[in-house]
């Protein structure tokens, strides 16, 4: 079975985000070099970390990792596309203690209805079910 992943005109789907394969040019960049990143920079920080895990994850298997968001400015971090299914992944730079799922993914389940979905955090691991969709929390060092 084919999964064709339909982008409508009120969807971006490329990823206008850039990653780094080097955060230490980044940081030169922008001057931060040899200090530690502010608290507000984590999160692209963290962002940027699970990008390159989940491209080492599916560099040889045909997947892609694309970025979705609409123009009402939902969006999902990453939608990991397997050609036969997609993975809707939200990224969150913090120890969750609970099952909370973002408005932006829960918008993407309900409208495609994926088999899966992903909570990438700090250490939380847990599973949740909406409709048809397992959405699992799993902790970022079991991506290695």
């Amino acid at each position: 079975m084919t999964f064709v992943f339909l982008v409508f005109r009120t969807e971006i789907s490329k990823s206008p985000v850039i990653y780094f394969n080097d955060i230490g040019m980044r940081n030169f960049a922008m001057r931060h070099f040899g200090r530690y990143a502010m608290l507000h920079e984590m999160g692209f920080i963290f962002q940027n970390l699970i990008y390159h895990l989940l491209y080492e994850k599916t560099r040889y298997d045909g997947s892609t990792i694309h970025f979705w968001r609409t123009k009402d400015k939902a969006e999902v971090d990453f939608v990991m596309n397997r050609g036969d299914e997609v993975i809707p992944i939200e990224v969150k730079c913090k120890e969750l203690k609970d099952k909370t799922i973002a408005r932006s993914l829960r918008g993407f389940i309900a409208k495609y209805n994926p088999k899966e979905a992903w909570v990438v955090n700090i250490g939380f691991k847990d599973e949740e079910t909406i409709g048809d969709t397992r959405v699992k929390f799993i902790p970022y060092f079991e991506l290695i």
